[in-house]
């Protein structure tokens, strides 16, 4: 079975509670739980963390935003203190995993050395840890996932398609197929950007034979009158279940 992860707006208490609560009952293998989505997903409060954890219950996989400001992904020292804290607080609330992604300012490479602080403070309470986004900005691919791997990454959210463009995960299978036979299952890739109902199996279909350990991430697709409807998280997971 491909794994299904559904990300989460943390607008307020009782929509973290009930989208999540949702999502778990549409049979969600993750959820990634971001605040501000109209800034591309930031940091999300403790208390939301909390009331996630409770409604996605005992099923691993609660996975926490971590970028405590909108923009570009380049970060100032003291901003990499308090993502180390954020990790810490993601942590005690409950999240199994955190997302990041640090790039160069000079050469938007991986951010190498920041990303080595942030991933050893998530191993100290043994989080897994997803590079977002930030993947489709850098520059060279290759030399990125290589970077990522050697840092010891579990998992990278990409759509194939450059950071900004237009277009979706399904404009992108070509280069999604590059990334996972270069990567050869050493890391998850986590397919995201605009996956739908619609093109789900058009994705899967184009990514199947080459991809050893992927997932889809989603959004808006299970989205019913603006809030997570469990039905149509069924019917993602549906869709993709084995014949």
């Amino acid at each position: 079975m491909i794994p299904i992860e559904v990300c989460v707006h943390s607008k307020d208490d009782f929509y973290v509670f009930n989208s999540v609560s949702k999502a778990w009952e549409g049979g969600a293998d993750r959820i990634e739980l971001c605040s501000h989505m109209e800034q591309d997903g930031l940091t999300p409060s403790v208390r939301h963390i909390e009331l996630a954890r409770n409604a996605f219950k005992d099923r691993s996989g609660l996975l926490v935003m971590v970028r405590p400001i909108g923009g570009d992904f380049f970060y100032t020292p003291d901003e990499i203190v308090l993502m180390e804290q954020q990790i810490q607080d993601a942590a005690k609330a409950g999240a199994d995993g955190v997302v990041i992604g640090v790039l160069d300012e000079k050469t938007s490479a991986v951010h190498r050395t920041y990303c080595e602080r942030l991933i050893g403070k998530a191993r100290e309470y043994d989080l897994t840890v997803t590079f977002h986004r930030a993947f489709d900005a850098t520059p060279d691919w290759q030399y990125s996932l290589e970077t990522l791997i050697d840092l010891g990454f579990d998992r990278v959210l990409t759509s194939g398609i450059a950071w900004g463009s237009t277009g979706t995960a399904q404009d992108g299978i070509k280069q999604l197929v590059n990334i996972g036979v270069f990567v050869s299952g050493g890391l998850e890739v986590v397919v995201g950007g605009g996956v739908s109902l619609e093109n789900a199996l058009g994705i899967i279909d184009g990514l199947k034979t080459e991809l050893t350990r992927f997932s889809l991430h989603t959004f808006s697709a299970v989205l019913e009158n603006g809030n997570v409807s469990s039905a149509k998280v069924q019917q993602l997971k549906s869709l993709l279940a084995p014949n």
